[in-house]
């Protein structure tokens, strides 16, 4: 497939691209209170509607799915392709020094909000759309391009696409991670581990609490505890004793949570200093499991989990959130597993070692690992495309985290991003050089022609 003319139609076309672009940025299309016609609030129901009419004004069959998903769509045939991204963003957090929702261009970048992750390639890809409807290029399958406007709060918007009986494609990706490609995301278990009704020791717990989510590495721990404490000097940890309590305080480095290893984590931190001292009860009890089976391994090995495959890494066990009350007790574990990894395994071998130490699993979750081979038609059609567009010869990618492509079958992560650039999706300033950007819109282009071509 000669790409050029594509290319070259595209880059003609900047200008209009990239003002597409911005004026998608500058909905605030974080998820609301929902209103009639709007389930996520008004943002994201704003956001759809100015990709849909895109897709009306340059002629694409187009449909809403109930003001939470919806498509644009091109070509002929009895299957179809698609690029799946997403149109809400995370809210703006402090620290911008760029206006995050007016899509300012400096330096060779565009800042906002969403420029990529998702907004930024997903209209993008509305636009390479049209170019290849534009040259007439001959396709065996239908391209569509699907918005969801509620992936960082759940995806329920992906699986009420599912749920209401709309086409799932035969292949696609999203531009929801990395180039080359993600050929493989770890399975994952979350459990909330420890104790309703909980059995007071011989020392009252007052306060013990930490972190902020179960994906990340515990970066601060407080414990108050009624009289006297003995507390071991350690790095990361003071001591203020108070009108007859002890407050202990630890801080950790944070870590996303399928990297453990990267992070050191404060609430183990804080139990080393204070194991000397006896507490009796669950926080006891709690406190013995997590140093004995967890403490500062992050592989699972003494809990009996550890897998490891050659070709997508081992096991992660984070430890994120803890919560201690007379009525309950808990503590959240990321798991992450490769591709030779058993939920089922994971939890029965969790369980069995909490039955040691008298806790419990109080809720589980699990995500399927996303696998496609490297040798199969998407994955080889994808890197024919990358090696060709970029000149670069880079390896796909197998990652702890997870991203949109597990909502559809058959469907894998690829761009926006490069792995020499700096990190800042979720971040302040999140920004986009414009000719990798303009790059993403190109490979997107090329990828859906040579998906729809069998």
């Amino acid at each position: 497939m000669d790409t050029n003319h594509l290319k070259e139609l595209l880059r003609k076309r900047q200008p209009e691209i990239l003002e597409g672009i911005k004026a998608s940025i500058r909905i605030d299309s974080v998820r609301g209170v929902p209103e009639d016609g709007a389930p996520y609030g008004k943002g994201p129901k704003e956001a759809l509607e100015y990709a849909l009419n895109l897709g009306k004004t340059f002629g694409f069959r187009t449909k809403n799915v109930d003001n939470r998903a919806g498509w644009v769509e091109i070509g002929e045939g009895e299957e179809m392709v698609a690029v799946l991204g997403h149109l809400d963003t995370v809210p703006l957090g402090d620290g911008w020094t760029h206006p995050g929702l007016e899509a300012i261009e400096e330096n060779g970048r565009i800042y906002g909000r969403g420029i990529l992750d998702d907004k930024g390639p997903t209209i993008g890809a509305i636009y390479a759309l049209k170019a290849i409807q534009d040259l007439g290029i001959p396709l065996d399958r239908r391209i569509r391009v699907i918005f969801g406007t509620d992936e960082e709060s759940g995806c329920s918007c992906i699986r009420h696409y599912v749920d209401s009986g709309e086409e799932i494609p035969v292949m696609g990706f999203t531009p929801d991670g990395s180039y080359p490609l993600i050929f493989f995301e770890k399975g994952m278990t979350t459990l909330r581990i420890g104790k309703e009704h909980v059995e007071e020791g011989e020392k009252k717990i007052l306060r013990f609490e930490g972190g902020t989510a179960a994906n990340i590495v515990t970066q601060e721990c407080v414990l108050e505890v009624e009289g006297d404490l003995e507390v071991e000097e350690a790095e990361g940890v003071t001591v203020e004793k108070k009108d007859g309590i002890t407050k202990v305080l630890a801080k950790g480095k944070s870590s996303h949570g399928s990297k453990p290893e990267n992070g050191v984590n404060a609430a183990i931190r804080l139990l080393k200093a204070v194991r000397g001292n006896h507490f009796g009860g669950d926080f006891q009890r709690l406190t013995d499991f997590l140093l004995d089976k967890i403490g500062t391994e992050t592989n699972g090995e003494t809990l009996g989990i550890r897998y490891f495959d050659e070709e997508t890494g081992e096991t992660t066990v984070n430890l994120g959130v803890l919560r201690y009350s007379s009525d309950r007790m808990e503590a959240s574990l990321d798991i992450r597993y490769p591709k030779n990894g058993e939920a089922d395994r994971v939890y029965e071998r969790m369980k069995e070692n909490l039955d040691q130490y008298g806790l419990e699993i109080l809720s589980c979750s699990t995500v399927k690992a996303l696998y496609k081979p490297k040798d199969s038609e998407l994955i080889q059609k994808l890197m024919k495309v990358y090696r060709e567009g970029t000149g670069r010869d880079d390896e796909p990618l197998a990652i702890g985290g997870g991203t949109y492509a597990k909502m559809f079958p058959n469907m894998v992560a690829f761009g926006p991003t490069f792995e020499e650039d700096e990190e800042t999706i979720h971040q302040p300033d999140e920004y986009a050089e414009i000719d990798k950007l303009m790059l993403c819109v190109e490979l997107s282009a090329a990828a859906m022609v040579e998906m729809a071509v069998k």
